[in-house]
């Protein structure tokens, strides 16, 4: 298939919805319907002691409440790191002490170009008086305390099934473990 062309059909704050206009190899024509996204990261929050920090916030797309990893856009001029402290601060009211990248990759390219890094943070509480960033106002969050153990048990049980969250901490446990 060569692309042909693509029209924007809906912009939004968020993303943009584009009609993809392409071309199979035998002429006929195809249009697909793709959300243009900007580059995101998650991070998995891992305290001194071992911990994991989660956090449990409504998603409309889904209308429940879900469990995951922080996770955010990453702003015009901002490096994908600054974005993990600046989420990580936003969300669970911590600060990043040492980062690293797991992995990266597409969310899901069947519909979507948002591309993805994956970070695992050594986080630690801030000061309520130090604390610059906050939840955007169109979030509700909790914060979740577990240890790694209980973190497994949970996507076993299928309380945890957002896939980003299930892919950090199944990539931390295989740190763990080698």
């Amino acid at each position: 298939m060569k692309m042909v062309r693509e029209e924007t059909i809906l912009k939004t704050r968020i993303f943009t919805v584009a009609h993809v206009h392409l071309e199979k190899k035998s002429g006929d024509p195809v249009i697909h319907a793709v959300i243009r996204f900007v580059e995101t990261v998650s991070v998995l929050p891992v305290t001194k002691s071992g911990g994991i920090i989660l956090e449990r916030q409504f998603r409309s797309a889904v209308g429940d409440w879900v469990i995951e990893a922080p996770a955010g856009k990453i702003d015009p001029g901002e490096s994908p790191e600054a974005t993990v402290r600046r989420e990580v601060e936003e969300e669970i009211g911590h600060r990043v002490i040492e980062l690293r990248e797991l992995f990266e990759g597409w969310v899901s390219c069947g519909y979507t170009d948002e591309y993805m890094r994956y970070f695992a943070a050594t986080v630690e509480p801030i000061p309520a008086m130090e604390r610059t960033h906050f939840p955007d106002h169109d979030e509700e969050i909790e914060t979740l305390a577990v240890t790694l153990d209980e973190a497994l048990a949970m996507i076993e049980r299928r309380e945890i099934v957002d896939a980003k969250t299930i892919a950090l901490i199944l990539a931390h446990d295989r740190e763990k473990k080698s």
